[in-house]
């Protein structure tokens, strides 16, 4: 009855069988408060703007040194014959390779009776919990501010173990405290492809995971009353109708070592240091390492252009991150000048309109400096171009207020020349 009289009430309103919306209020804030949270806010600007710049930098310097590292690698690497005998005359020289992967031992799960002969065995565990989803909106109410808060519940397959304690309302929606069973990944600890054993690096670059296919009468020797369903092992009376706290498990294997049951061995191409019969990271010339592994059968040509389009990759994602870090540092410095003019709407939108503009201009232009500035030490005709570029927006600011200057000129002399003709006139 309280909340059928009294719906706007501060408090928890409950909205469903798995749902309730939490109702609370707070003060607007006044202008004194809205100008210290913009030099608050300008303050993190500042700490951004500042660190955009060695982002930045630093990001071409790495993209010019990975690019010379992978043209060095490509000129000196050598196309071994055969990978049956390790010659020494190849000892700490970048090689090249292909060959089927083989494990001298098949990885095991005892738990659940799983044996396969491959580089890696993944086991990823799920548990069936409560989770919590929120959903805020506010609203204006004079000197106040509403915020409605609504939590809604819902059981899911979770990896990772979702805390009940931090619900907003936990009665009715307890999770276990711990996972019964957990996740985890078996490495092989020797891989060879031929004579020549690989590295740990290279070992860890072996991620083409595929599903171990399990039959329905699989049986689990720790706990016979495991079900398997649809290729999944699942601690559950019924898997269709999970309850909380149930738990499903699947195996997943990458680098299939050997003929086996689940098919041909995996194929590789490597790119790496040879040191006796081991295959170890190799240092080139210009700062980095070089340890490349690819599924299938490709040329060394081919690894080169594809860890060229990779570090391309990189470089414009890590731009775009430095360019957006300096803008949103830039918004957070101009934002106390919207602070002092918000109780006009009209100049406040207008103000926000040209700082919009100006903001993303500054920062766009300061991004290609910093970037030209990193490029010509390494390639100076290229960072003279962007030097270029990045002066566009300021030579056409400047080009404009000149016309506009001289357009104003041109007025005041012609309303000038007509001033001093009606005098000549009237005498």
């Amino acid at each position: 009855m309280y909340r059928q009289t009294y719906p706007d009430a501060p408090g928890m309103h409950t909205t469903g069988p798995d749902s309730h919306t939490r109702v609370t209020y707070r003060e607007n804030p006044g202008f004194l408060s809205r100008v210290k949270n913009s030099f608050f806010g300008a303050f993190i600007g500042f700490l951004l703007f500042c660190g955009s710049f060695p982002l930045l930098f630093w990001n071409e310097g790495r993209a010019v040194q990975t690019a010379q590292s992978l043209d060095e690698g490509l000129r000196s690497v050598i196309h071994l014959s055969t990978v049956d005998v390790a010659f020494e005359h190849n000892n700490h020289k970048l090689v090249y390779l292909t060959g089927q992967l083989y494990t001298d031992k098949p990885l095991k799960d005892v738990d659940y009776a799983i044996t396969v002969p491959a580089v890696k065995l993944k086991k990823h565990v799920e548990m069936y919990q409560w989770v919590e989803h929120e959903h805020t909106r506010e609203y204006k109410e004079g000197d106040h501010i509403r915020r409605e808060t609504k939590y809604t519940y819902a059981n899911e397959w979770r990896s990772d173990l979702v805390n009940s304690g931090h619900f907003d309302r936990e009665m009715g929606h307890q999770n276990p405290k711990s996972m019964p069973v957990k996740s985890g990944v078996i490495a092989a600890d020797d891989v060879t492809i031929g004579n020549f054993h690989l590295s740990k690096g290279l070992i860890g670059k072996i991620q083409h995971f595929k599903p171990y296919p399990l039959t329905q009468g699989h049986l689990v020797p720790s706990d016979p009353r495991v079900k398997v369903f649809q290729g999944t092992f699942y601690h559950s009376a019924d898997p269709v109708r999970p309850q909380v706290g149930d738990v499903r498990v699947e195996f997943s294997y990458a680098g299939l070592s050997g003929n086996s049951e689940l098919g041909p061995a995996d194929h590789v191409s490597i790119v790496a240091r040879q040191a006796g019969n081991r295959l170890q990271p190799y240092q080139t010339e210009a700062g980095d390492t070089l340890e490349l592994l690819y599924y299938g059968v490709l040329s060394p040509e081919k690894i080169f252009e594809a860890e060229h389009a990779a570090n391309t990759m990189l470089t414009w994602v890590v731009r775009g991150g430095g360019w957006f870090m300096m803008f949103v540092a830039l918004f957070l410095m101009t934002n106390i000048l919207q602070t002092f003019v918000d109780w006009i709407p009209l100049v406040r939108e207008l103000l926000s309109l040209g700082l919009f503009i100006v903001n993303l201009s500054v920062s766009l232009s300061l991004s290609l400096i910093v970037i030209a500035l990193g490029w010509i030490r390494y390639r100076p005709l290229i960072g003279l171009t962007l030097l270029a570029c990045a002066a566009v927006p300021w030579v056409l600011s400047r080009h404009k207020l000149r016309t506009r200057k001289e357009k104003d000129d041109k007025t005041d002399n012609i309303l000038f020349n007509n001033l001093d003709e009606k005098a000549y006139y009237s005498k």
